[in-house]
């Protein structure tokens, strides 16, 4: 079928032509009869299908289905290498270019992708797998990150909040040996000293919290008070003058006489 042509071979204009013909020729009552006749040839030729002859409206629509892994960009495609479309390549399956965030792992430039564009989980902006130091805190993994490997302001390189005995001198801390004995050189991560309140191992006898010389324990030497030391240790003793002899002013059970 020639396009443009309907089921009788002839254009619509053609048909009107030839009618029109006949019309002029015949006589009155036969053009009467021919009129009906050019009014139904009329309506029929409008309806006739003058397209490719199938019977069907062409479509006449000029965006055109995208055919994606045909090596050809398509309407609605950023991209189409054909084969090479790939889930882990430049052009993804759905003939999308590959984009963080998209799901696709391209394998050139992203190290993750999750799909999603939070930064709690393994995979971060810009598509890198999350590590401490990279500012973005991961949950159940990490309790703080604040983007930086300094060991000494509040958040450790281990992405944990730096506390008292961790090893590392923070602000506020005079000295941390990575414990939390107290009865060391660096009790509760202040050096120690008599008055602290801790016993220290090996240089100190006793330790009660003060500086105070009159009570159970010496300061500064943090010894027990006894008789004779020249310290009264209010409440137990009279009296100390800080010597062994019994017949002066005060006896050496330290009670005056």
């Amino acid at each position: 079928m020639i396009p443009g042509m309907n089921k009788l071979g002839l254009a619509p204009l053609t048909i009107l032509a030839v009618s029109a013909t006949l019309l002029g020729c015949a006589p009155e009552d036969e053009m009467m009869d021919a009129g009906l006749t050019l009014s139904t040839t009329m309506m029929t030729a409008a309806t006739l299908d003058t397209g490719d002859g199938d019977g069907d409206e062409d479509d006449t629509s000029d965006d055109a289905s995208a055919d994606c892994g045909n090596g050809v960009v398509d309407p609605g495609e950023q991209c189409d290498f054909g084969p090479e479309n790939s889930e882990s390549g430049q052009c993804t399956p759905e003939c999308t270019i590959a984009a963080c965030g998209d799901g696709y792992l391209w394998t050139e430039l992203e190290e993750c992708d999750d799909g999603n564009t939070n930064n709690g989980d393994g995979c971060v902006e810009n598509c890198k797998l999350a590590e401490c130091g990279d500012g973005f805190v991961q949950e159940g993994v990490e309790d703080c990150d604040d983007g930086n490997d300094i060991e000494d302001d509040g958040c450790t390189t281990a992405c944990v909040p730096a506390t008292c005995g961790d090893g590392i001198v923070q602000e506020g801390e005079q000295c941390d040996d990575g414990n939390m004995l107290t009865g060391d050189d660096c009790p509760a991560c202040q050096l120690a000293y008599c008055g602290d309140g801790h016993i220290h191992g090996g240089v100190e006898q006793c330790d009660d919290g003060n500086m105070e010389s009159n009570d159970a324990c010496v300061y500064p030497q943090c010894i027990p008070n006894v008789c004779g030391d020249g310290f009264i240790n209010v409440g137990v003793e009279q009296c100390d003058d800080g010597n062994d002899i019994d017949d002066d002013l005060c006896t050496n059970e330290c009670m005056l006489p």
